[in-house]
């Protein structure tokens, strides 16, 4: 959640430091918006909604990977606006690295009473599971840790996809001219 916010505050800071234009922005237009609705409509069921522990590997594994692949598609599907190539790359990291592992690997690291980093526990979910010794392509799991006072671990996909995002922003947000008229 905490990435989601940085990004959201990093790209807007992109726009404005670059003297983008918020209106313009704002004018992104976009196709298969209902792929994007779709697939984060789904990972936001699977985060309260309660999947049976015996269904995690099956019926919530099934929905998730759909889910990826609904926002993948809606990237795919605006490859020509800048910053959807770049998302698109890091949700496939983050796709890939889910699918070989039947969920993302994560570093469980926390804070204690005192406030120090410790290893806690990782409560098996739909999308997130603690890393195994075994796992494929580890170095694409959950083991960024973002400084305090955040204190959540991401991957790098995530990083890429929080690229995209403001690579996006700042491209929309560019006046357009038309041919043949004078700055």
């Amino acid at each position: 959640m905490w990435l989601l916010v940085l990004t959201v505050v990093a790209a807007l800071v992109v726009v404005l430091v670059t003297f983008g234009s918020l209106a313009q922005l704002s004018e992104l237009s976009v196709s298969g918006g209902w792929m994007l609705a779709g697939g984060l409509g789904i990972q936001v069921a699977l985060e309260f909604v309660e999947i049976p522990k015996a269904d995690i590997d099956t019926v919530g594994f099934g929905l998730l990977m759909a889910s990826f692949a609904l926002v993948l598609a809606f990237c795919l599907t605006n490859l020509r606006t800048w910053g959807f190539g770049v998302i698109a790359i890091g949700i496939g990291m983050n796709a890939l690295v889910i699918g070989l592992n039947l969920g993302m690997p994560t570093i469980p690291i926390g804070n204690d009473a005192d406030g120090n980093r410790v290893r806690k526990p990782i409560e098996r979910s739909v999308k997130h599971r603690a890393e195994q010794p075994d796992d494929l392509l580890k170095f694409l799991d959950d083991r960024i840790l973002l400084p305090e006072p955040f204190d959540a671990v991401v991957s790098f996909g995530d990083l890429v996809v929080s690229v995209g995002i403001c690579e996006l922003a700042y491209f929309a947000s560019r006046r357009r001219h038309r041919r043949g008229s004078s700055r």
